[in-house]
C-alpha cells in the first residue's frame, strides 16, 4: 500500500492524480501481484525455495529504491510539460500506465511472490496449510494498514514521496537481511545505502517551464502543489498556483501591479453579486468561497466590492498558507475554513448572498458530490432570497457535455441557469439566483464598484460589465439534459466524451445555402459579437457560395471552439479567396498564430499516438518477463 499510494503521489506532477492515474496505478500493480503470485508459487516448488525469500525481498526493494531516481525523466519522455491541457488528456492517461508499468511492476511481482513461498516455507516447517495461509495473509495485511496509514498522514506529508519510496525500499532490504542469515552483513549495507537514499536532495519534481521560477513546492497530505513566477516578455509578471499536472492551467493567480487577475475567470466571478435585484449593497454582502484555493477571488472582491466578506472554503489548508505567503496584497475578510466544501456548506449555520463554486479536483474534473442534485439543493437553502450561485465549470464549447449537465443540474434546482463564456478561456461562469433569473442588463448601471481599483483597473473591470451586460451573451441552461445525483455520477464518463473522445472536425464549413454571401456574413458577424460560435458556422453555412470574408469568420469561430484542424482549413480557403493585400496579410498572421496552437495539438496526439504503441510494447515485455520466470523456476522442481 506504501508503494500504491506513494506511486500516485511520484506520478501527480506529471499525470495528475485523476481516477485514470489511480485506475492505472491498482490495475498494474494487481496484476503485478497477481503475476508475482504466479511465479512464487512455481519457486515454492524448488529445493531451494528458502533463499529465494530473501531475493525477493531485496529485488523489490531495489525497485522501490530507484523509481523516485528514474521517474524524473520518465514522466517528462512520456508527457512534455507544454501541451495544452484540453488535448493532452488521452497521452496523460496513457502515459500513467505507461510510467505505473515501467517503474513499479517489477518490484511489485517480486512482493507478489512472497505470500505463497512464505506458506510454502512455513508449511515445510510442520505448520499446518490453513494456518500458514491465514498468517501469511493477515502479516501482510496489517503491514498494508499501517502503510496506508503512515504514508498518507506522516510520510508524504513529512518526507515526501521520493524519500518514503527509498525508506520503503530500505525496509524491504532489512527484512531480506534477517531472511537470509548467510547474507546478512552485505543486505544490511544495502539497506543502509538505501536508507541514506532517503536523505539525499532529490530537487523539484517538477521543473519549472522556461521563463517561470519556482518560488515553493509543497506535498500536502492530498496533493502536489507548486507555486511559481512567470516572467513576462511584455506585460506584468504572474504568480501561479500550480497543482499536480499543471500543464498550461492554474488554480489561483496574481498580476504584479494589478487587483484583478488578467482577465481570468476569477474577475468575472466578480459579476455575480451585481446580477439579482437583492437591495443589499454589494459591498455589505455575505460570500461564500468553495474551491478558494490560495485566494484570488478575495483578492478580486477585497478591490472590487470593498466591505463585503468572504467566508473561505478549501480542503487543503495548504492551499491557503500558500496564498499568505506567495499571493500578497488585501484580501477580503471573512471566515477559512479548511474543509471539504460540501461539509461546510450542509453544516454550516448561515446564509450568503452570493456562493462561488470553483472545487476542481483535477484540473479540468469537477468534484462529483460537489455538482449533484442534491449539493445544489444545500446551495439553495443557504442562500438568502434573491442570492447567486456562481459556478466555474470548465468546458471546451456552448454544448459541451460536462457544461450541460451541471447547467441542467443547477436549473432543475434553481428553475433556470445560465452561462456566459469566458473570452479566450475554458471556462464559463454558470449562475443561478434564488428567486428571479439573472439579469445581464444590471450590469449597465454597475457604477459604484471598484473602489478601490485604480485606473487601468476600473476601466478593464468596466468592460467585462460591458461585455457581459448584452444578453446575447448568456446560454440558456435548462433541465432537459441529465441530472447529476449523488448515487449517480456520471462525470467521469461526460469529462471522457469532453477530453478524450472528442474528435477534431477537419474540413471547411459547405457553402450551400440559398443566401447572398453579404447576408450570410453579416449574420455570421453578429452571432461572432456574442460569442456564439456555433451561430457562426450556422450562418456561414446558409451562404449560396464561399467567400474570404465567410471563410475568416467561419475560421474564427472554429478556433475559438478548439477545432483547430478545421481553423486551418478555413483560413488556407480564405487566403485562396483573398483578393486585396490587406486580406491576405490578415489570413497569413492568423495562419501564423493559429500555428502555434496546431502544433502543440499535434504535438500532444503524437504522444497519445506514441504512448499507446508503449502500453501495448509494455504489456508484451511484462509478459515475456513473466514467461521466463515462469521457465525458470520450473527448471528445478522440489
Amino acid at each position: 500500500m506504501v508503494a500504491e499510494l506513494a506511486a500516485v503521489r511520484l506520478q501527480a506532477p506529471h499525470f495528475g492524480d485523476s481516477a485514470y492515474v489511480w485506475t492505472n496505478v491498482i490495475g498494474v500493480m494487481l496484476g503485478a501481484l497477481a503475476a508475482g503470485a504466479v511465479v512464487g508459487g512455481r519457486l515454492a516448488r524448488r529445493a531451494d525455495a528458502a533463499r529465494w525469500a530473501a531475493g525477493l525481498l531485496a529485488a523489490a526493494g531495489l525497485g522501490l529504491g530507484a523509481a523516485p531516481f528514474v521517474s524524473g525523466w520518465i514522466g517528462p519522455w512520456l508527457l512534455p510539460a507544454d501541451l495544452p491541457l484540453d488535448a493532452a488528456m488521452p497521452a496523460m492517461v496513457r502515459g500513467s500506465f505507461v510510467a505505473t508499468a515501467l517503474l513499479f511492476a517489477l518490484p511489485l511481482v517480486a512482493l507478489g511472490g512472497l505470500g505463497p513461498l512464505l506458506v510454502a516455507l512455513l508449511v515445510r516447517a510442520g505448520e499446518p496449510v490453513g494456518r500458514s495461509a491465514g498468517l501469511v495473509s493477515a502479516s501482510g495485511t496489517i503491514g498494508s494498514l499501517f502503510g496506508t496509514f503512515a504514508c498518507t498522514h506522516w510520510l508524504v506529508p513529512m518526507f515526501g514521496c521520493r524519500a518514503t519510496l527509498v525508506a520503503a525500499g530500505a525496509l524491504l532490504w532489512l527484512a531480506a537481511a534477517l531472511a537470509a542469515p548467510g547474507r546478512r552483513s552485505r543486505l544490511l549495507a544495502g539497506a543502509l545505502l538505501l536508507g541514506g537514499g532517503a536523505a539525499l536532495p532529490f530537487g523539484p519534481m517538477r521543473a519549472p517551464l522556461a521563463g517561470r521560477e519556482l518560488l515553493a513546492e509543497v506535498e500536502s497530505r492530498q496533493q502536489f502543489l507548486q507555486v511559481v513566477r512567470e516572467r513576462a516578455e511584455t506585460g506584468p509578471d504572474r504568480t501561479l498556483l500550480l497543482l499536480n499536472e499543471g500543464l498550461d492551467s492554474f488554480h489561483s493567480v496574481s498580476v504584479a501591479g494589478s487587483a484583478l487577475t488578467g482577465g481570468a475567470y476569477y474577475d468575472w466571478h466578480a459579476l455575480a453579486p451585481l446580477l439579482a435585484a437583492w437591495p443589499a449593497d454589494p459591498g455589505q454582502a455575505r460570500v461564500l468561497s468553495i474551491g478558494d484555493a490560495a485566494g484570488s477571488l478575495r483578492t478580486v472582491y477585497a478591490a472590487v466590492h470593498p466591505g463585503a466578506s468572504v467566508d473561505a472554503v478549501d480542503s487543503d489548508a495548504v492551499t491557503m498558507a500558500l496564498g499568505d505567503r506567495w499571493f500578497p496584497g488585501p484580501k477580503a475578510n471573512g471566515a477559512r475554513w479548511p474543509i471539504d466544501g460540501r461539509v461546510a456548506l450542509e453544516r454550516a449555520d448561515r446564509r450568503w448572498h452570493v456562493i462561488h463554486v470553483d472545487a476542481y479536483a483535477h484540473q479540468v474534473y469537477v468534484p462529483a458530490h460537489l455538482a449533484s442534485r442534491e449539493f445544489f439543493a444545500a446551495a439553495h437553502a443557504h442562500l438568502e432570497p434573491g442570492g447567486v450561485l456562481a459556478c466555474n465549470v470548465g468546458g471546451l464549447r456552448h454544448d459541451d457535455p460536462v457544461l450541460a449537465a451541471i447547467g441542467s443540474t443547477i436549473a432543475a434546482v434553481f428553475g433556470h441557469a445560465r452561462a456566459l463564456q469566458v473570452p479566450r478561456s475554458r471556462n464559463f461562469l454558470v449562475v443561478a439566483v434564488r428567486g428571479e433569473p439573472p439579469d445581464p442588463t444590471r450590469l449597465r448601471l454597475a457604477r459604484g464598484a471598484g473602489a478601490r481599483l485604480d485606473r487601468a483597473d476600473a476601466e478593464a473591470f468596466a468592460g467585462l460589465c460591458a461585455h457581459a451586460s448584452e444578453p446575447e451573451r448568456w446560454r440558456e441552461l435548462t433541465a432537459t439534459g441529465p441530472i447529476l445525483w449523488d448515487d449517480r455520477p456520471q462525470l467521469d464518463a461526460l469529462f471522457h466524451a469532453s477530453y478524450v473522445a472528442r474528435r477534431a472536425a477537419q474540413g471547411v464549413v459547405a457553402c450551400a445555402g440559398s443566401l447572398p454571401p453579404d447576408a450570410a456574413a453579416a449574420a455570421a458577424q453578429r452571432a461572432a459579437q456574442f460569442g456564439d460560435w456555433p451561430g457562426v458556422l450556422a450562418a456561414v453555412a446558409t451562404s449560396r457560395t464561399a467567400t474570404a470574408r465567410l471563410r475568416g469568420l467561419a475560421g474564427d469561430a472554429q478556433w475559438s471552439l478548439r477545432q483547430l484542424a478545421a481553423a486551418a482549413d478555413e483560413y488556407a480557403a480564405g487566403l485562396l479567396l483573398a483578393t486585396a493585400d490587406a486580406e491576405r496579410q490578415s489570413f497569413q498572421a492568423r495562419q501564423s498564430l493559429l500555428g502555434e496552437d496546431l502544433a502543440a495539438e499535434v504535438r500532444a496526439a503524437a504522444a497519445a499516438s506514441r504512448n499507446g504503441w508503449l502500453v501495448c510494447a509494455t504489456c508484451g515485455l511484462l509478459i515475456a518477463c513473466l514467461w521466463w520466470a515462469c521457465r525458470s523456476a520450473d527448471s528445478a522442481t522440489a
